[in-house]
């Protein structure tokens, strides 16, 4: 229980207020800040964790522009991230929060104004002007954001924050998975005309790996002696945030995902053969996608799957529904699930299972057949 001269107290809500002299104002008044808790020892922990920062300290920290702890934890972030995430985190800043938050103190960035800010960006939050972003979009924005409030809290910037804000919820996307017929389909097409595109293709749907990391896919990394596929890198096509270039966008080569996705894939035998045979005497430098030492762009290769679905008479689908495709025949194929999810490269079985694995219609049936027979 809070004893007399604390200054804390339980809110009607149900949460513990703190409050606390932040510093003294020019005219010797104090400058009062509160902190809250869900119960009274924890509100008085930050409390006093608060009080243990020397006011000048405070004071000068209290003076930070949102814009510039926006760009302080932008400016931390470069040493630890990749070229393209860092190149993402820095769109959201500039392109999303600076326009929204520029004007306002750090210590002024609370509850209500980020619930505000993620109710426009509901509405109209579109970079372009021509409408809402998706529930997905905003709930990512605004994970780096409370993010950014977080090391705002550690600065000393920031003092008790609410953290229960609105997260607008995302629908799940159910992805299209082709079945064993369309699958037979593409396949009869691709081969009846093969190219290097068309080989690239049957790579993804045959080992379920990304588009940016079939684009980066050199010869070097297929061992022919061990019909191991070995993925190292991805292209991607990211924002450039170089002011003296005209080009918007810029391609880079960089790690994969995440450290789960550095991987050794092993090689059906057919399709070994048949990469062994179109490698033939080019160099080990140039890439699968376009036998030459030049990439091929994923824009170049989404509008061949594209064209390639049309010759089949096959809906129009994303590329990476090859790799739904995979993961979904995979498992109806009797593959384990920690083999499964080392293969595709994710960080849990779990998200393999949830995301990846869809059951068909013919699997369902099946599994009530066996059901029915036990009767």
């Amino acid at each position: 229980m809070p004893r007399r001269g604390e200054n804390i107290h339980k809110r009607k809500d149900g949460r513990w207020e703190a409050r606390y002299i932040d510093f003294y104002k020019s005219d010797g008044k104090a400058h009062y800040k509160s902190v809250y808790a869900p119960s009274y020892s924890e509100v008085k922990q930050k409390s006093n964790k608060l009080k243990a920062v020397p006011r000048t300290q405070r004071q000068m920290t209290s003076l930070m522009s949102s814009e510039q702890l926006f760009l302080l934890w932008l400016e931390d972030k470069r040493i630890q991230l990749k070229e393209s995430s860092f190149s993402a985190y820095h769109q959201v800043i500039h392109g999303h929060l600076l326009p929204c938050f520029r004007g306002l103190k750090a210590s002024q960035l609370d509850n209500e104004k980020v619930n505000q800010f993620v109710r426009d960006k509901l509405k109209n939050g579109r970079l372009d002007g021509k409408g809402a972003l998706s529930a997905k979009r905003v709930r990512d924005i605004l994970a780096i954001l409370l993010q950014i409030i977080q090391y705002g809290e550690k600065k000393g910037a920031i003092a008790g924050f609410d953290y229960d804000v609105i997260r607008p919820k995302a629908e799940p996307k159910e992805l299209a998975v082709l079945t064993p017929e369309e699958q037979n389909k593409l396949l009869r097409h691709l081969k009846s005309n093969l190219d290097h595109k068309k080989l690239g293709i049957m790579i993804a749907l045959y080992t379920g790996i990304r588009l940016g990391e079939l684009c980066a896919l050199q010869w070097s990394d297929i061992n022919f002696q061990t019909g191991i596929l070995r993925i190292t890198k991805t292209l991607q096509r990211i924002q450039n945030n170089d002011l003296n270039s005209k080009a918007k966008k810029k391609m880079v080569i960089d790690k994969p995902k995440s450290q789960k996705s550095v991987r050794q894939i092993p090689l059906p035998t057919s399709l070994l053969c048949l990469l062994k045979k179109w490698k033939g005497q080019q160099l080990s430098e140039n890439y699968v996608l376009s036998g030459k030492t030049k990439y091929v762009d994923p824009r170049v290769m989404q509008d061949a799957f594209k064209l390639c679905l049309k010759h089949a008479k096959l809906e129009p689908i994303n590329f990476h529904a090859l790799r739904h495709t995979f993961a979904t025949r995979a498992k109806a194929h009797q593959f384990d699930d920690k083999s499964l999810s080392e293969l595709l490269g994710h960080s849990s079985v779990r998200f393999t299972l949830e995301k990846y694995v869809h059951s068909s219609i013919e699997t369902k049936r099946a599994s009530m057949e066996r059901f029915v027979a036990c009767y």
